[in-house]
Formats: structure tokens, C-alpha cells, sequence
């Protein structure tokens, strides 16, 4: 109820018409994500400083799209190791809060809970908060048993249990056909850790 009334979530992770369940709109907002500018990249990061992702606007070359992306779908979140276009956040509590008030948000983001590879510079915030989504214009009051409440729908109720790591890791080759080496994939600890029940 939460989810689609008080705290407005559904405004974006929409749930009827083209999503189809998706739990997205499949559109592109400006919802203040920190940037993150890594150290070590093979991305070419704009702005004056190389430190800003502009976003959609890399894609159409209208200013009008800077610091849009798209809506993530919201399914299977639990097996996620970060969230929001960059990874900015590492946990789902934490892209709740997020969303909740994106500019106290985003002003106090730190990127210490990232793996150092990815704990560049941060970019100038205050531009991408100039053009935050009305929807997130304002803070949404929740209390923490509430967040907690929205956080275990997130992670639960919207998990396919298929789609844990140790079931999906099973599905990966020793080999190929082709005789060349197959990527290695990392199951992150604190999913494999979670007890599913």
C-alpha cells in the first residue's frame, strides 16, 4: 500500500499499461544521483571537469535530456550488487532513502561503501538538482518502520526465487565450444549470505 499510495513509488515503477509488471514506465527522469567519476574508467564522463554522466543527453544531443535515465525495472532487486545507473548505492534501503529526499541526499553522498575502483571525484550535484522530476520535488515522510516495509517488498515479494545467485551460478559452462575462456563471474557475499526464508 505504501508503495503505491503514500510514499508514490508507482509514479515512476509503474505497474500497468506497456510495463507490464515490469514495475517501471520505461521513461526518463532526473531523480539527483550522485556522480560518480571512477579513477579507473573506459568511460568518457562530460562536463567541464570530465566528472558528469550527462545522461540521455549523450544519446539525443539535446541539452533538454541531461542527467535523464531511464526507470529500472524493479524485479529480481535483491540479486542486485548496486543500484541507480552508476552503482552509486549498494543497498536497497539505501536507493530508498534516496528517492525519499534526493537532495539531502545527494548533498551528504559519500562514495566510501564502494569498491575503490569505483570511489572516484564525485561531480558537481547542484546541476543535476536543478532539474529534478517534479514527483521528487518534494521530501516523502516516511518513518523507518515504514522504509523497512517497502524495503522487504522490494526484496522479497519481487524476488523470483530462480533467480538467486546460487541457482543462476549453476547455469554458467566450464567451457565452450569455441576452446575460449569463460568469463568469470563473482557471486557477491552478502546475497549468497541471505537466507531466502
Amino acid at each position: 500500500l505504501l508503495f503505491f499510495d503514500q510514499a508514490g513509488c508507482v509514479g515512476c515503477h509503474a505497474v500497468s499499461g506497456e510495463s507490464n509488471e515490469m514495475f517501471s514506465d520505461f521513461q526518463q527522469h532526473v531523480i539527483g544521483v550522485p556522480q560518480i567519476a571512477p579513477a579507473v574508467t573506459n568511460s568518457v564522463f562530460d562536463g567541464a571537469g570530465s566528472n558528469e554522466d550527462f545522461g540521455l543527453e549523450q544519446v539525443t544531443g539535446n541539452p533538454d535530456d541531461r542527467y535523464m535515465f531511464r526507470t529500472s525495472p524493479l524485479r529480481n532487486m535483491a540479486v542486485q550488487a548496486s543500484f541507480f545507473h552508476n552503482g552509486s548505492f549498494t543497498s536497497i534501503e539505501g536507493a530508498v532513502r534516496h528517492h525519499l529526499d534526493v537532495f539531502a541526499s545527494a548533498r551528504a553522498y559519500s562514495p566510501d561503501q564502494l569498491d575503490e575502483d569505483l570511489g572516484g571525484p564525485l561531480g558537481p550535484i547542484e546541476p543535476v538538482l536543478a532539474r529534478v522530476d517534479p514527483l521528487l520535488a518534494e521530501p516523502i515522510e516516511l518513518n523507518d518502520d515504514e522504509i523497512e516495509q517497502i524495503v522487504v517488498f522490494l526484496r522479497d515479494a519481487l524476488l523470483d526465487p530462480r533467480a538467486r545467485p546460487e541457482n543462476l551460478m549453476k547455469l554458467i559452462p566450464s567451457e565452450v565450444r569455441s576452446g575460449r575462456p569463460v568469463m568469470v563471474f563473482e557471486e557477491p557475499a552478502a546475497v549468497a549470505s541471505e537466507d531466502p526464508d
